[in-house]
């Protein structure tokens, strides 16, 4: 089986990724199944089917009313509370038994990525034989293009995702039909050599490395910070061939 688990900053197309990527297995006729593991997600806003949906166990809103919580607790409390819904979940996976699994994953990264329940619920309900797994990280480019700082912490946020799950990242820059070519090579320029910042936006990279010295190595470091991105459109389809290209790679290797 063959595991791609979507995340990204919030509102960067993890869900409208997830339907991209699914259209094109449905097309290749491959065998693929995807699940939602996001739950606080409307029913309705979902724009596919899930095959197997965390919703089915616990949402969001009866965590709000049951334990009297705002929305943002509620949330925690919901991701904590999937641990109990572990071997359900691996069943149903079992059962499908699926050449593909796609995961689609909440909203809210932090509550997923930076608590120990996105990892345990990853490792265990992925633990199957001949599994290979990888992440695909989600660049917004209209965070990428706002300043300088804001392309560099989505950056550091892609490091550390996969020192979070320890499994192969590929990266995706999502919604290029919003954009135009230029903006796109840009993005996609800086992202792979930071390092060109230094000349591009001095002013603010003397300012912040007096700051922080550390970033001034990170940028010239541009095998730890940059990042290739691969240019994806969810609306046209436009680079999920790459994208699957390249999870194909990536999961080759932890073969």
């Amino acid at each position: 089986m063959k595991i791609a688990v979507i995340t990204g900053t919030a509102g960067s197309g993890k869900t409208a990724l997830t339907r991209a990527l699914s259209i094109y297995l449905e097309e290749k006729n491959e065998d693929y199944a995807i699940m939602n593991l996001d739950p606080g997600v409307k029913d309705d806003s979902l724009p596919y089917s899930p095959d197997i949906n965390i919703r089915d166990y616990i949402r969001v809103e009866d965590i709000m009313i049951k334990y009297d919580l705002g929305p943002n607790g509620a949330f925690i409390a919901t991701m904590d509370l999937v641990i109990n819904y572990l071997n359900e979940l691996r069943q149903q996976i079992a059962d499908l038994s699926p050449d593909y699994l796609i995961i689609d994953t909440p909203g809210q990264m932090e509550v997923f990525a930076y608590r120990a329940t996105g990892s345990i619920i990853i490792d265990n309900i992925t633990n199957f034989p001949d599994t290979r797994k990888a992440i695909v990280f989600i660049f917004d480019p209209f965070l990428c293009r706002v300043s300088p700082g804001t392309l560099i912490s989505t950056l550091l946020l892609a490091e550390s995702i996969y020192w979070r799950f320890e499994l192969p990242v590929v990266y995706a820059l999502t919604k290029i039909d919003l954009l135009d070519e230029t903006e796109i090579d840009e993005i996609l320029d800086l992202s792979e050599h930071p390092s060109k910042m230094l000349e591009k936006e001095k002013a603010f990279i003397t300012r912040h490395i007096e700051k922080a010295p550390l970033l001034s190595v990170l940028i010239n470091q541009e095998r730890i910070l940059g990042k290739k991105l691969i240019p994806v459109s969810s609306v046209t389809g436009e680079g999920i061939f790459d994208l699957y290209s390249n999870l194909l790679n990536v999961w080759s290797e932890t073969a």
